[in-house]
């Protein structure tokens, strides 16, 4: 009697996308992060570099002055989007990846929509942490992580890009945008042995949520070893907690769930999430 032929196994990371907008100055930390991801896993890279074209606009006195001087930082940006482009050429070459690049002139916001069309067709997607709620690289972060159904991985410049994760730290708020991070980011890393559940008790109500033992004994059955952390919100601000507990037990890795409010108040009054995603000095593993 034959054996059927084993089907191969399933990979959790074959597909990376990574949307890099170019400005003034071009930001490196995503490219790196998204090449050693890619190189470590063997995952196809599909890079996006997006640099602003500019409308003229209406002048009737100057228009062309106006015409012009937008079409010389029209063409300026084509530049540097060119030249950025060669360079994740040339580093993908160098690291081994299969990588297929575009650039993009972004035409009012158009940066968002290819964000959300490379995600969907991929496992994860990498951006460069933005500065300011109002940088338009908060912009693309925001339409993939609320419109993609993917996971977003921010990639800080603060330290080197991770290639893999054996400890991670999940900010634990007991709800579904939690419970999926945990779940992408144990799909996505699955050589990730040790994790740290830690919760800020005074931020919110969290009396009707799913206690963070509860989730941590759900860890226990997956092979997972599950530390239960307490900070309070009278120690100081919380996303400072977060962000500091993770750099001090060692964490490769912080997964979070998406905003706990409405966006709008997010982006006006700042928050937690807000606050991780231009501060944290780990890579950011965000789900919605």
């Amino acid at each position: 009697m034959t054996s059927s032929p084993q089907s191969p196994a399933v990979k959790h990371l074959a597909d990376i996308a990574c949307v890099i907008r170019v400005g003034e100055t071009l930001p490196d930390a995503a490219l790196q992060q998204a090449l050693a991801l890619a190189t470590r896993h063997g995952a196809h890279l599909t890079i996006t570099l997006a640099a602003q074209h500019l409308a003229t606009p209406y002048s009737p006195m100057w228009m062309t002055l106006a015409s012009s001087l937008v079409a010389d930082l029209n063409a300026k940006a084509k530049t540097k989007a060119d030249e950025a482009a060669d360079k994740a050429r040339t580093a993908a070459r160098i690291a081994g990846v299969i990588a297929d690049i575009t650039v993009m002139m972004d035409h009012g916001g158009d940066a968002g929509e290819i964000a959300i069309r490379a995600a969907r067709a991929s496992d994860l997607i990498i951006v460069d942490q933005p500065e300011a709620a109002m940088d338009s690289r908060a912009m693309i972060l925001e339409e993939a992580l609320f419109r993609s159904g993917r996971p977003i991985l921010v990639a800080t410049p603060k330290r080197a890009p991770i290639s893999g994760a054996s400890k991670a730290m999940l900010a634990w708020d007991g709800t579904a945008h939690a419970a999926r991070a945990a779940s992408d980011m144990l799909s996505l890393f699955d050589n990730i042995k040790h994790v740290d559940i830690v919760s800020v008790l005074g931020d919110k109500d969290l009396s009707s949520t799913l206690p963070g033992a509860d989730f941590a004994r759900h860890l226990s059955r997956k092979g997972v070893h599950a530390n239960i952390v307490e900070l309070s919100v009278a120690t100081g601000p919380v996303a400072r907690q977060l962000d500091d507990h993770a750099t001090s037990s060692g964490a490769d890795l912080i997964a979070m769930g998406g905003y706990g409010h409405s966006r709008l108040r997010q982006f006006v009054l700042g928050g937690v999430t807000v606050s991780m995603i231009q501060q944290a000095a780990t890579p950011l593993l965000m789900a919605y």
